[in-house]
């Protein structure tokens, strides 16, 4: 029986054991979301939003359209003969109580509530890419890192098969390589599936079809870092969270609709002005022609009426309009105060997260990662000089394999936690 083997060491353990120097030159993350930006139909839907607020802000400074009307009568189809009558009108609304600087303050209102929920869509899509991004790429690491150990494992095999076949090496150890070598393709396996449907959840955030290849880099991603204190993110996140944007606008545009609505109650004024002709002609009671026939006396007349219209009606009339407005302006307040409140403690929340994965990733980068390596070292030689078994070899190289994997995903525990905190702090780290 053999106590050592050197090659088979020289598979075992001469792989590369560094995680994450394998990178690709697929598409980055910002290249995806400025993709999804161009191309996805959710976002270019709530751009037609903002050119709808901007349609009715154009149609919200129109002023009342004039009227303008013609009438023409006569007497002959009901047997009265001579009386014709001509006239023509110009009807004016005017509105009252300041309607039409009300009606575009609402406009410029919900211009602004629309581009602030475009920002708003774009930020949340922003963050679901990164997020789905990062687990395709951790899924790819670890199917990456399992590929190495799995093809160390089928070589070691091949080498211990033939080893046994001469009787240099014992069953038993070609036994013990089986059962890794199945056990690494089966976990394989596993890392395979989570890789495929990462990426399948990565296209359906970018609404990029199967049609079309997606080759994502491997490499590390970088993680801002943040010279803010938690109180500067927090009134960052105050100041340029568009959701908080958005509801603070739709607030202010309750207001203004429920000036509006007050204003309505007013009633408008129409002022008028119409000509009108009547020719008439009847006979002379008295007078006759030479013939004996009565005497026809015609009657032309040209009148110019002026006038003013004002429907009568109370202010009861559009207290139904105004209830509903204050009502609005209400409920939008207290979703405003609301997120306010929340917006703080999700800042709160994200940077916690952030600074354990932080510290995670350090304790693994420094104190785990590289002292696991060092122990599987140390456990071959004792291997060599016939101290250890090989599976004990096999059991720390299975030790280093799941640190490998917690290191993975601690750096994208990390890269995601950051993120939320750009989300919740409404905007990129510096």
């Amino acid at each position: 029986m053999l106590r050592s083997y050197p090659s088979l060491l020289v598979l075992l353990f001469g792989a590369n054991w560094a995680v994450g120097q394998t990178a690709g030159s697929g598409v980055s993350v910002e290249q995806l979301i400025q993709q999804s930006f161009a191309q996805n139909r959710e976002i270019l839907a709530v751009q037609q939003r903002l050119a709808e607020a901007r349609g009715l802000l154009r149609q919200a400074g129109n002023r009342p359209a004039p009227t303008l009307e013609s009438n023409a009568g006569s007497g002959r189809p009901l047997g009265t003969q001579g009386e014709e009558e001509y006239s023509v009108g110009y009807f004016q609304p005017i509105e009252t109580g300041g309607k039409r600087p009300k009606r575009l303050e609402v406009a410029q209102k919900e211009v602004e509530l629309a581009e602030a929920e475009l920002t708003e869509r774009r930020r949340q899509l922003a963050y679901e890419i990164k997020a789905r991004y990062v687990d395709a790429v951790a899924s790819l690491r670890k199917v990456e890192a399992i590929d190495r150990i799995v093809e160390v494992n089928r070589k070691a095999y091949q080498l211990v098969e033939a080893r046994v076949q001469r009787d240099d090496a014992a069953p038993l150890d070609r036994q013990l390589l089986l059962v890794e070598l199945n056990r690494t393709e089966a976990q394989r396996s596993v890392f395979v599936g989570q890789a495929q449907a990462a990426e399948v959840e990565l296209r359906r955030a970018a609404a990029i079809g199967v049609e079309r290849p997606l080759v994502l880099s491997t490499a590390p991603a970088a993680v801002s870092m943040t010279a803010s204190t938690l109180e500067e993110l927090r009134q960052r996140a105050l100041a340029q969270r568009p959701d908080l944007r958005a509801a603070r606008t739709l607030s202010s545009q309750s207001e203004a609709e429920l000036a509006l609505a007050h204003a309505q109650g007013r009633p408008d004024v129409t002022v008028s002005a119409q000509y009108a002709r009547r020719y008439s002609q009847f006979e002379d009671p008295v007078r006759v022609t030479g013939r004996g026939s009565p005497l026809l006396l015609q009657d032309r007349d040209n009148v110019l009426t002026l006038g003013v219209s004002i429907p009568l009606m109370t202010h009861k009339r559009n207290q139904g309009n105004v209830e509903a407005a204050e009502a609005r302006r209400n409920a939008a307040q207290l979703r405003s105060q609301h997120l306010e409140i929340t917006a703080g403690l999700e800042v709160e929340a994200a940077w916690a997260r952030c600074e354990a994965a932080r510290k995670t990733v350090a304790i693994l980068q420094g104190g785990v990662l590289d002292e696991s390596g060092k122990n599987l070292s140390v456990i071959r030689q004792a291997y060599e000089l016939g101290q250890l078994r090989l599976l004990d070899v096999l059991n720390e190289q299975r030790r280093l394999l799941e640190t490998q994997l917690t290191f993975i995903d601690a750096e994208a525990e990390l890269v995601r936690s950051t993120a939320e905190l750009e989300r919740a702090a409404g905007g990129e780290l510096k």
